[in-house]
Parts: structure tokens; C-alpha cells; sequence
């Protein structure tokens, strides 16, 4: 009987321990990604890594770090919310997470406005000063054991967004 008990502890920690990961680093790579972005180089008078790719680049050394797999950067800037909040804050709905399990998803929301996707650093700077970046990383966690699929669901949906104010002259 203790066995029994013992297997269904240790194949739940199985579960819980990466997912435990998962919800620590995500929220560290998008804040890694969000104060990338939003620096100024005061010398050149520019914002240098304030687009997709340089922003993407750090949420992915972040996420590589820990043994995660590199973001899908998604082709829509600003998730839409289930609760419909201004500021593309959680909780989203559930068609923006990824439908392969354990790929993170990237969404990059520029002045909080859905649509607006930089290929490169803004040649006028002030066109985002002290305005909103905000770096958000989805994931649907895959479950490994089948007690815990059984009891939750073959995954569960992890949200990290982080805002910050990009910086500039002010």
C-alpha cells in the first residue's frame, strides 16, 4: 500500500519540479528581453536593441540557459485578454498558447498598441520615449506523468509578461 503511495508522490514531483522551472524562468526571460529593449544609449542618442529580433535574442539566452527550448516569435504583437484590459496583462485567452507543448511563444507589445512590430532600432527615438514595452512569453507546460495529465490535464498554460518604460532623454 505505501508503495502505491510513494509511486504516485514521486511521479507528481516528476511533474511538478519542471514546471516549477518553467514558471521561474519564463518571467526571467521576458524581463531579460523587456530591459534589453528599453535601453538608451546615451552617447548615440538611440534606443539600439529596441526591435523583434534583439529583444527575441535575449528572451532566448535566457530561456537556453536554463535547458528550455528558444521562443516562436508570434506574428501578433499584443495577445488578446480574456478580460479585455488595456494593458495586455494576464489572463489571455486560451487560443494565444502555443499548441505544441513546452514551446514558448513570444509576444512583444510595443506602446500597447496591437500591430506595431519593430525590424529594427527607431531612427527617431522620440517616437517611444517613456512609452510602454511590454515582453510577454506563453507556454502550455506538457504534463509527463499520466496521474497528474489524469488530475489536471495534459498541460497547463504559463503566462510571463513584464512592462517596462523605455528609456530616453527624460
Amino acid at each position: 500500500m505505501s508503495l502505491v503511495v510513494l509511486l504516485l508522490l514521486a511521479g507528481g514531483l516528476s511533474d511538478i519540479a519542471p514546471a516549477q522551472l518553467h514558471s521561474i524562468t519564463l518571467p526571467d526571460a521576458a524581463r531579460e528581453g523587456a530591459r534589453h529593449g528599453a535601453w538608451f544609449d546615451q552617447v548615440n542618442h538611440i534606443n539600439p536593441y529596441l526591435y523583434n529580433s534583439e529583444i527575441k535574442a535575449s528572451v532566448d539566452q535566457t530561456l537556453q540557459a536554463a535547458g528550455l527550448p528558444s521562443s516562436t516569435l508570434s506574428g501578433t504583437s499584443c495577445p488578446t485578454t480574456q478580460d479585455g484590459n488595456a494593458l495586455y496583462n494576464p489572463p489571455y485567452l486560451s487560443s494565444y498558447y502555443p499548441t505544441s507543448l513546452n514551446q514558448p511563444l513570444l509576444f512583444i507589445c510595443y506602446k500597447n498598441t496591437p500591430g506595431i512590430s519593430l525590424t529594427s532600432a527607431p531612427t527617431d527615438p522620440s517616437l517611444y520615449e517613456s512609452e510602454d514595452l511590454n515582453v510577454i512569453v506563453l507556454e502550455s507546460f506538457g504534463m509527463v506523468t499520466g496521474f497528474v495529465q489524469t488530475a489536471v490535464g495534459n498541460n497547463i498554460h504559463v503566462a510571463a509578461n513584464f512592462h517596462i518604460v523605455i528609456q530616453g532623454f527624460q
